[in-house]
């Protein structure tokens, strides 16, 4: 067997270490422990109306934590901003 041919490509890596960093459940408190203090607060915040924190997506503009209630979502940025009607795309 050639082991040339079985190298990946940069991009294969990446789609390979992308899929594998999906695959990592994390807890509450580890997600917890990602956010900023100022993210922190805002998802407290809306802690107390029921929504608990969901994930958090990493964006271009930073941190993105996503909370949900039920099938309502809203997300907190790195400022601690509340977005009660993100705009988000969320996968299967």
């Amino acid at each position: 067997m050639e082991t040339e041919s079985m190298k990946l490509t940069k991009d294969e890596l990446r789609q390979l270490e992308e899929f594998e960093r999906r695959r990592i459940a994390l807890n509450q408190s580890e997600w917890w422990d990602r956010l900023s203090m100022d993210q922190k607060f805002g998802v407290y915040q809306l802690q107390k109306f029921g929504f608990d924190l969901a994930f958090i997506r990493n964006t271009e503009d930073g941190p993105l934590a996503v909370v949900r209630r039920g099938s309502e979502f809203a997300c907190v940025n790195h400022e601690g901003d509340v977005d009660l009607s993100p705009d988000i795309v969320l996968r299967d």
